[in-house]
């Protein structure tokens, strides 16, 4: 099957809400949705979704802060879970974040969650230290200020 990675449309919200979100009321997805979509037009961040069969399965946010983008709001539905998608986001918001003058992407993953603790290892971010008063928090950093430094993911260096 093939997987299709595409900018966040207003369109996709209530699948948002069905397959990544389903815990939360279908009314704060449509207005995160909302908040995203200002976001992108204003140049400050950009939200990625992963498509298959018409049905979104993955999606992950990056906000700009400075020279560094913010990775987080990362939700899959099970069926896209373990097969390398969420490498392939994160290689294409580098590739969109080196575009819009970002040197780095950072994220916080809470250090019991192994799953994601991998995936991101897995797109070459490295974990850089911890956060929180107690230490829950690994932050994990990648280097995107060289155009050959975009190397996350299956998509190296494109």
């Amino acid at each position: 099957m093939t997987i299709t990675i595409r900018p966040l449309q207003q369109a996709d919200a209530a699948d948002l809400a069905k397959s990544c979100f389903p815990d939360l009321p279908s009314e704060d997805v449509l207005d995160a949705v909302r908040e995203d979509l200002a976001l992108q037009a204003a140049g400050q961040g950009v939200t990625l979704v992963a498509i298959e069969e018409g049905r979104v399965g993955v999606h992950v946010k990056l906000l700009r802060k400075d020279d560094s983008g913010w990775v987080f709001n990362v939700a899959s539905h099970p069926d896209f879970r373990g097969r390398g998608i969420l490498q392939d986001l994160l290689a294409d918001l580098a590739r969109r974040a080196r575009a819009m003058g970002m040197v780095r992407l950072l994220a916080h993953v809470r250090a019991d969650n192994r799953r994601a603790r991998r995936a991101y290892e897995k797109a070459g971010f490295r974990a850089v230290g911890q956060d929180g008063m107690r230490g829950e928090q690994l932050r994990y950093e990648l280097d995107i200020s060289l155009d050959t430094a975009v190397r996350c993911g299956r998509i190296k260096g494109r």
